[in-house]
């Protein structure tokens, strides 16, 4: 398949700037010249002139962001392509007029000659930019595709792709597609980042658990979407990518611009720390902040801080409490995140009969152990610290004293 690719992507040379030479010779040389300045000033402002399509195109019905950000610069292409075509029409029909009515029969039979010829010339770098242009779009789709899509169970269409990007690689024209333009640096980092999830589905637990993503994981849309378990089951079991993104959940997060802009704005400011997380399972910009992260409920070393307060308490009435707590506390965590949240989840309120189970929020604050932490439930604020050494963590609010262990 490799051979017929790269005999695809000659065939493409020759068809291109054959097309371009003929074009010449039936244009003429004014309209073709326009037409090369087009396709250079539309690549260069195309991201410019993009910005007016991107308020635009929703209105015509395309919502997807990432159907904007691809559609919205060709349409800006086109648009400052068009406008150049349509401006060479005109000094092409200038320059026709003169030579035909007041120039005589052998000035316009001169003119008519050096046109299609000169025409021809320029055709070949019409033909040239227009092959470049088309080897840029395919390098870019490739380097996603190939990264996040590989397999040959994906849809024809991106096994096309895929192939047309080792062709690019045999012939060489990878370079020059390389050469005559590249998009911002995050484009390439995020296809990096998104292949290294697509062909290692045995992240996703670590990727939950990178420290900036410990509050937006508290979200009741983000848990809403993470107990259907859908999603996930499907990227584990390595299912094409086109079924991946076709699923209801994933059209529900990019419908969610909210949600979207979000997940970008942490993705696009942590990419470098991300990637080193996914990797070695460390966080050189977060593992500082000893307070953040997944904590645990831990019953012995809690009742011996009651038993620390309360030295007259008897061996049975602890031999109770320990009973209780340890099955009211069975799924007790707290999720402290980097952007100052806590959350106090699953506390049982040993006021009820039976305990009711609850779920603090609040904020803490301070660049080193104790922190200052802050939590509200039912209008009820409760002020207090948090001690830490990295691995267990002291929380002391009000009358409350909770002792937990870092999750794994």
């Amino acid at each position: 398949m490799g051979f017929i690719y790269r005999i695809m992507i000659w065939i493409l040379v020759l068809i291109f700037i054959g097309a371009g030479v003929g074009m010449g010779l039936r244009l003429g040389v004014i309209p073709t010249t326009f037409s090369f300045l087009g396709i250079v000033l539309g690549a260069l402002l195309a991201a410019l002139a993009g910005k007016l399509f991107k308020l635009l195109l929703p209105h015509v019905g395309i919502q997807d962001p990432i159907m904007l950000w691809a559609v919205a610069p060709i349409c800006g292409f086109f648009l400052v392509y068009t406008l150049l075509m349509a401006a060479g029409f005109e000094v092409h029909r200038r320059v026709h007029v003169f030579y035909k009515y007041k120039a005589g029969d052998l000035r316009l039979a001169l003119w008519e000659r050096l046109n299609m010829r000169l025409g021809a010339c320029v055709g070949v770098l019409n033909g040239t930019a227009w092959l470049i242009l088309l080897c840029f779009l395919i390098f870019n789709f490739t380097y996603w595709t190939a990264q996040i899509a590989p397999s040959d169970s994906e849809t024809r269409t991106t096994r096309i792709i895929n192939g047309l990007g080792e062709g690019l690689e045999s012939t060489g024209l990878n370079k020059a597609a390389r050469a005559v333009a590249t998009l911002p640096d995050s484009f390439y980092q995020t296809a990096n980042f998104a292949g290294l999830l697509a062909q290692n589905p045995g992240l996703s637990g670590r990727l939950a658990n990178y420290p900036a993503f410990l509050s937006l994981a508290e979200r009741d849309d983000v848990q809403q979407i993470a107990q259907d378990g859908t999603l996930g089951d499907a990227w584990k079991q390595g299912q094409p990518m086109g079924a991946i993104l076709n699923s209801p959940e994933v059209k529900t997060i990019l419908k969610d611009t909210n949600l979207t802009d979000t997940v970008w704005s942490i993705v696009e400011t942590n990419m470098d720390d991300l990637t080193n997380y996914l990797l070695t399972g460390e966080s050189p910009k977060y593992d500082p902040e000893k307070i953040v992260g997944r904590w645990n409920f831990t019953v012995v070393p809690s009742l011996a801080v009651l038993r620390d307060a309360n030295p007259k308490i008897k061996a049975n009435e602890m031999k109770a409490l320990r009973a209780v707590w340890t099955r009211e506390f069975a799924n007790t965590t707290l999720v402290a995140g980097t952007d100052g949240q806590i959350f106090l989840k699953n506390v049982p309120d040993f006021t009820q009969r039976p305990p009711s189970i609850q779920t603090w929020t609040g904020q803490w604050s301070g660049d080193d152990s104790p922190y200052d932490i802050s939590l509200t439930i039912n209008g009820q604020t409760v002020s207090g610290t948090a001690t830490t050494d990295g691995l267990r963590l002291t929380i002391k609010a009000g009358a409350l004293t909770y002792v937990f262990d870092r999750a794994n």
